[in-house]
C-alpha cells in the first residue's frame, strides 16, 4: 500500500526587520542564552549541522530537534517529525534565514513541509504564535538589548463561547479597555493585572487565538494571552516578559496572574 500524500505550499512563511547587528541576531537565533530572552525561558543549544535545539517552557520538559542546516550568519533549520491526524509521521522544518539590509537585519522564518492532509487549524496557530515570537525577539534585541529575561506565567483549562471576545478580558481578569474585540496593533489600551491599572499598546493580534501588549509602566514588558485551540473548552496561557525590572515589582504582577488562573480555571482543570 502506497501513500500518495503530497507536500504542499501550505506553512508559516514571516519577516521581520531588526535594528540590530547581524551577529546580535544570529546570537540570539542559535544560542541557548539568545533563544531564552525571546522565545522559550529555557534552551541549550549544540550548534552546527548535526547539533540540536532544545527549548522548554518547564527546565524538566525540554523539547528538542536536529539542526539539519548551518550556515553562519545566514541560515538555520531544524526538523522533526510530528504526527498527521490519520497518524502518519510527516517531516516538518523551520529554516530561520537572517541577511543584513541597510543597517539592520532581515529575518524570515519559514515553517514547512505540511502535507495535503488536514493541517489548517494548527498552521493557523503557529502562524499567531510565530508572529507573536518574532516581535518578541524584534523588542528584546531593539529596546532590551543585552538583557536576560525574567518570565512570568499562568496557563489554566478555562472556557471561551466561540465568536464572542474572551472572558478573561472581563472585569474579573485582566480587564481591557475598551474591548480587546475591536483592538488591532498599534491601538492603545488599559488593563488591569496585580492591582495596577496601567497604559498598553496592542503589538501583536491574531484573533481569536493571540493578543500581546506592551506595558510601558513595567518597562516595556511584553505581556502575551494565548488561546490554545478553538474549541469551547480549551487551554490559555498568559505569558509576561520583563525585563530589568526589580523583585518588588514583579511579585504583585505574578500575584495577579496567579489570581486570574485561579477565577478562570475550571473545576478539575
Amino acid at each position: 500500500m502506497t501513500d500518495d500524500r503530497k507536500p504542499t505550499s501550505r506553512g508559516v512563511d514571516l519577516t521581520i526587520d531588526i535594528d540590530a547587528t547581524l551577529e546580535e541576531v544570529w546570537q540570539a537565533l542559535t544560542t541557548g542564552q539568545g533563544i531564552a530572552r525571546w522565545f522559550a525561558p529555557h534552551a541549550e543549544v549544540t550548534p552546527g549541522e548535526g547539533g540540536s535545539v532544545s527549548i522548554g517552557w518547564d527546565p524538566k520538559e525540554m523539547w528538542g530537534q536536529p539542526i539539519t542546516v548551518w550556515e553562519p550568519h545566514q541560515r538555520m533549520q531544524t526538523a522533526g517529525e510530528m504526527p498527521a491526524a490519520d497518524g502518519r509521521m510527516v517531516r516538518l522544518a523551520v529554516d530561520y534565514y537572517v541577511e543584513a539590509r541597510g543597517g539592520r537585519v532581515r529575518v524570515r522564518l519559514v515553517h514547512s513541509g505540511f502535507d495535503d492532509s488536514s493541517w489548517d487549524d494548527y498552521i493557523d496557530g503557529l502562524d499567531a504564535g510565530w508572529a507573536y515570537f518574532l516581535f518578541n525577539l524584534k523588542h528584546s534585541l531593539e529596546r532590551h538589548r543585552g538583557l536576560d529575561r525574567r518570565q512570568e506565567s499562568a496557563r489554566f483549562r478555562t472556557t471561551a463561547r466561540p465568536g464572542e471576545d474572551h472572558p478573561v478580558f472581563g472585569e474579573k481578569g485582566l480587564n481591557v479597555r475598551p474591548p480587546v474585540g475591536g483592538l488591532r496593533p498599534g491601538d492603545s489600551c488599559r488593563l488591569v493585572l496585580g492591582g495596577a491599572d496601567v497604559d498598553a499598546t496592542v503589538a501583536v493580534r491574531h484573533p481569536p487565538r493571540t493578543v500581546a501588549f506592551v506595558v510601558p509602566a513595567w518597562n516595556d514588558a511584553l505581556l502575551f494571552v494565548e488561546r490554545e485551540g478553538m474549541k469551547e473548552t480549551h487551554q490559555l496561557g498568559m505569558w509576561l516578559s520583563l525585563y530589568g525590572v526589580p523583585e518588588a515589582s514583579i511579585a504583585p504582577l505574578r500575584e495577579g496572574l496567579a489570581d486570574v488562573a485561579l477565577r478562570f480555571t475550571l473545576s478539575g482543570g
